[in-house]
């Protein structure tokens, strides 16, 4: 074979001088395998030993020499070998496979084991954020709590969260001017008759101010403040909240106009302000006002200084969200004060927040008001017969009931009066020496509402006369006819 032939032809050349048989037999030994190949070996060296021979003869480079070596016996032996370690490579690799595999397995086992503790002990201590966590009991026992004291907790925390409430007096109302929508000619006669000093017309209901005189001018509102003082109150009381007269009506000024409240007495809210609308009673605007400090801070223990000044500043915060530019207040009751103020087109703001809150326009609009009132028996004379024929209810608690009757001072309500209208709504008359006399009315037909303010009118009949000529002037743009009893209008 080639094979055999091109190994024999390697050692035969003269390159292999050096080399001994011995060496060259040690050198094929190591190559095989001693039990199966030692003929082999033996005979390789045999005959090495017989090139050597040759050599010392004195053969040429170029003489040949027959080795008897087995055919194939060489190549055998290293094919062998070199599969032998094929099979021990292969062997390693696919150990060193397994052994990886095997590691990567381990470590995911170990990685899902991992997570899955943390995981398991996360939802156990806090459930991923979904359970709160309780906090530490003390090991001091819980102080008892009467069923009572729990009530007036609980009505605490229900009076905080109302007082944390925001309450504002913001509207949409634009309060557009639209002065020509009078002709000239009218508008002409309108300035030659009207005496007033401060006059607006405004049309609540398509939201134009229609007519002005000097709107922008301060002057002194008198009673009509209380229009603010209803306003305001209606924020924090509620209809039927019962509230008990006290000292604070000691507070009003001389010659004062009043509703004949007295200490003690017990009226619901609605009740109150009739007393307030109607006969325009200063004691009906300090306890008002008085109640409302007192539920707006959530303290009955407040002096009847502290919240007039409370309220006074709950009127200014109300007036500068209504957007009023020119006014002041003071007190809840117009009495005359420099510093107390409005302009006539600030009371048409006022005047159109009023009759857009039902409790205050309701009141507003009647002009006779009756209420059974609870009095106690220390301010009457005591059980006189016309106790007995109202049937008053006397009982051990010290307190009965009266009756009482007031009528409003706003003539356009009158109906047997001369300058009634069925078509008027209120709203509210006001007068000191000062402020001379006022009136903020309002008026509606077919839907259509509109208000008028008359500031420091000469005299009473001129004030309801102009203002009954403003809603004749004003409902028949919209082709609606006024009819009123003011018969130099008609």
């Amino acid at each position: 074979m080639d094979d055999n032939n091109e190994y024999v032809d390697i050692y035969s050349h003269s390159s292999m001088d050096s080399k001994s048989g011995k060496d060259a037999a040690s050198r094929v030994k190591t190559f095989g395998r001693d039990d199966e190949d030692s003929k082999t070996a033996e005979q390789i060296k045999n005959n090495f030993s017989e090139i050597k021979a040759a050599r010392n003869n004195n053969l040429t480079e170029n003489d040949s020499v027959k080795l008897n070596i087995p055919v194939g016996g060489l190549s055998d032996f290293n094919d062998r070998k070199s599969a032998s370690a094929a099979a021990e490579k292969k062997k390693r690799e696919q150990k060193k496979k397994r052994g990886t595999v095997a590691k990567f397995i381990v470590i995911g086992c170990i990685m899902l084991l991992f997570c899955g503790g943390v995981a398991a002990a996360a939802f156990l201590t806090n459930g991923f954020g979904l359970i709160t966590k309780e906090p530490e009991q003390s090991q001091e026992p819980e102080p008892q709590i009467s069923a009572q004291e729990k009530v007036v907790e609980q009505s605490t925390q229900v009076s905080e969260e109302s007082k944390e409430e925001e309450i504002n007096f913001k509207t949409d109302a634009k309060f557009t001017r639209k002065f020509d929508l009078l002709s000239s000619s009218v508008k002409k006669a309108l300035d030659n008759e009207i005496q007033s000093h401060h006059v607006a017309l405004y049309d609540v209901t398509s939201d134009q101010i229609i007519y002005e005189k000097d709107a922008n001018t301060k002057c002194y509102p008198a009673s009509t403040t209380k229009l603010m003082t209803a306003v305001v109150s209606s924020k924090y009381l509620k209809k039927n909240d019962v509230i008990t007269v006290g000292n604070e009506i000691s507070m009003i000024g001389y010659d004062s106009s009043i509703a004949g409240l007295e200490v003690g007495m017990q009226l619901t809210y609605e009740m109150i302000l009739d007393a307030l609308m109607l006969p325009s009673g200063n004691d009906a605007a300090y306890t008002l006002a008085v109640a409302t400090a007192k539920a707006y801070k959530q303290d009955d223990s407040l002096e009847n200084e502290e919240c007039i000044k409370i309220f006074a500043e709950l009127m200014n915060k109300a007036a500068k969200e209504m957007g009023c530019k020119g006014t002041h207040f003071t007190a809840p009751d117009g009495f005359h004060d420099d510093d107390h103020y409005v302009t006539a087109e600030d009371m048409v703001r006022i005047a159109a927040y009023a009759v857009k809150t039902p409790i205050v326009a309701n009141s507003c609009k009647k002009y006779e008001a009756t209420w059974e009132v609870t009095v106690p028996d220390d301010n009457t004379a005591g059980n006189n017969e016309d106790d007995e024929n109202s049937g008053s209810d006397s009982s051990s608690s010290g307190k009965h009931t009266r009756e009482i009757t007031w009528y409003n001072s706003n003539q356009l309500l009158e109906k047997d009066g001369g300058q009634y209208s069925k078509f008027a709504t209120g709203l509210k008359t006001g007068f000191t020496d000062e402020a001379w006399t006022c009136l903020v009315s309002s008026a509606e037909m077919s839907n259509h509402t509109m208000i008028a303010v008359v500031m420091k009118s000469p005299s009473n009949y001129q004030k309801y006369h102009e203002s009954n000529l403003l809603f004749t002037v004003g409902f028949n743009l919209f082709d609606l006819k006024y009819k009123h009893n003011d018969e130099w209008v008609n």
